[in-house]
């Protein structure tokens, strides 16, 4: 699979990352692991990297089901990077429908900037 995720309980963040071809099922999938992770909270933060996506086969019934899934606790600030087009939009779109979840999401071209809006530094080399 094209996506992972780890737990930092520590700085209190889920980073995930996805990489190749991202399909509907990983991205549904995705979020079923880390809601029966046992070091998960929902009241961590979330980073995720898009940049090395290099195609999406994702619809966007999947993303708006994903957006408004209950993972996080509303309020809970979730950073997306995605640098490029179609990464940078379908985030956007997630971002939008998370929103009507109660969700606080933003969407960065670049890891730097999403790192300062969570309050992180250096998780990204």
């Amino acid at each position: 699979m094209p996506e992972s995720y780890e737990i930092d309980p520590q700085r209190e963040i889920v980073i995930c990352r996805a990489w190749g071809r991202l399909t509907d099922e990983e991205v549904r999938g995705h979020y079923r692991r880390i809601l029966a992770d046992p070091a998960f909270r929902p009241e961590y933060r979330q980073l995720a990297d898009l940049t090395d996506v290099i195609d999406f086969t994702v619809d966007s019934r999947t993303i708006e089901e994903a957006a408004r899934m209950h993972v996080f606790t509303p309020g809970t600030r979730r950073a997306f990077i995605a640098p490029r087009g179609v990464a940078f939009g379908l985030a956007r779109m997630f971002s939008i429908y998370s929103a009507t979840a109660g969700q606080l999401m933003e969407v960065f071209a670049d890891a730097r900037h999403a790192e300062e809006w969570l309050g992180l530094s250096g998780v990204h080399p």
